[in-house]
């Protein structure tokens, strides 16, 4: 039996199970190592963290034609619409389970091949959850997993900083109030977005300062104040982006770049506790906001995830560099893993959260337009409610100012269905 008889008809099953077959052209597959690099400057070669792999992805662009064309493809599209996981039988990969991801481009090409329709789709294997957990309310079990890292992590601080000197008593008053500039910095704009988050922020931003010298001496209650300090942005009424940005940001400020690397376990337990909150600062950020799109929650799992495993790459190689470079193992350069271990549960519920959300949310669709239009005749067009959608059209499509008047032929329109 050679190749050709081991290629298999295509189809696609929808989650409520109607079965579809499809014509295909070129296919292909593709997979990502999730791996890490790390260079040190004192050994020769690289270390590789290798972090698995994830999940396949199979492009296609699947054709109809025939007499009944129009109102078979209509049909195709509206089973890559539903919500849940179907099943792709591959022609050549196998049977797996998948989610229809991002675009889903329609072509019909009316005068050169009039009775023929293109569908451009990606399908993505996946496990269900981005991380399998077992929860009724993803949501809610994130929040009460970071209020158990705050504690955890509070309770790590105290037991790990070393205060025996005036040096680095001084040395550690200065490293907290750098780092509370940094987060006043970075979160004030977001924080300002509303009045009663605005005042909790600043609060407790001039309660640590004003009081530090007091606060070194109870650590537990100085770390409580660190993450209420760094949290409290993540319940404003600002836009997701913009929250999720500015904790990334902040974070990428400490484990990149010359200042990246520590030297002191004060210093290591400081910037530990700052980065691992900022991770949470994004996952409380993602549960108290209410999210219109499919690729919007999808595309917030993946920024956490991504923060989440940079802040896990960077406190693992500062940690064994830390150990490497005492003398006598100190025990605040050995992490534990109480709070990390807590960090990562907190990380898993918000991904599956938002992932779970996602089939219920709307999906994006993509037109280039053929004559002129205005956004009111559009808008009708498109969602048959003006009123309501027409501000959301406007900034899902970035309009400029003459756009807004007429858009151009030519132009590409995302809506939402």
């Amino acid at each position: 039996m050679g190749w050709q008889d081991r290629i298999k008809e295509a189809a696609y099953t929808s989650p409520s199970g109607i079965r579809i077959t499809f014509q295909y052209e070129n296919v292909s597959q593709e997979i990502s190592k999730k791996t890490s690099s790390f260079d040190f400057p004192d050994a020769d070669g690289t270390y590789i963290q290798d972090l698995g792999k994830t999940g396949r992805r199979y492009p296609l662009r699947l054709f109809f034609w025939g007499d009944d064309y129009d109102i078979e493809v209509v049909e195709f599209q509206e089973l890559l619409l539903e919500t849940g996981v179907g099943k792709l039988e591959h022609p050549v990969y196998g049977s797996v389970d998948v989610v229809p991801f991002g675009d889903i481009t329609r072509r019909d090409d009316l005068v050169t091949r009039a009775n023929e329709a293109v569908i451009q789709v990606t399908f993505w294997e996946t496990i269900g959850l981005v991380y399998p957990v077992a929860a009724d309310d993803p949501g809610s079990e994130a929040l009460q997993a970071v209020e158990e890292y705050n504690e955890l992590a509070a309770v790590e601080l105290e037991e790990n900083l070393e205060l025996e000197t005036t040096v680095k008593i001084i040395n550690f008053k200065n490293q907290v109030l750098g780092l509370v500039d940094s987060v006043k910095s970075g979160l004030q704009t977001i924080a300002d977005v509303q009045e009663a988050v605005q005042k909790q922020f600043n609060a407790i931003t001039d309660s640590i300062n004003e009081s530090i010298d007091l606060l070194i001496s109870t650590p537990l209650t100085l770390a409580s104040q660190i993450t209420q300090m760094i949290q409290a942005p993540a319940r404003a009424l600002s836009a997701i982006q913009d929250r999720l940005s500015a904790y990334g940001d902040l974070a990428q400020a400490l484990i990149s770049g010359d200042g990246a690397n520590v030297s002191d376990v004060n210093n290591l337990r400081t910037r530990d506790l700052h980065v691992s909150s900022y991770v949470t600062g994004s996952i409380i950020s993602v549960v108290n906001n209410q999210f219109v799109t499919k690729v919007e929650a999808i595309e917030a799992a993946e920024e956490i995830i991504s923060q989440f495993d940079e802040v896990v790459a960077w406190r693992d190689t500062q940690f064994e560099a830390l150990e490497a470079s005492l003398v006598d193992l100190d025990a605040g350069a050995v992490d534990t893993g109480g709070a990390y271990e807590k960090l990562q549960e907190a990380v898993s519920l918000a991904a599956g959260y938002l992932v779970q959300i996602s089939f219920n949310l709307k999906e994006e669709r993509k037109i280039i337009l053929d004559r002129p239009r205005t956004i009111i005749d559009l808008v009708c067009e498109l969602y048959n409610n003006v009123d309501t959608e027409l501000d959301f059209f406007i900034t899902s499509n970035n309009l400029t100012g003459s756009e807004i008047l007429e858009l151009p032929a030519g132009r590409e329109i995302v809506y939402y269905i």
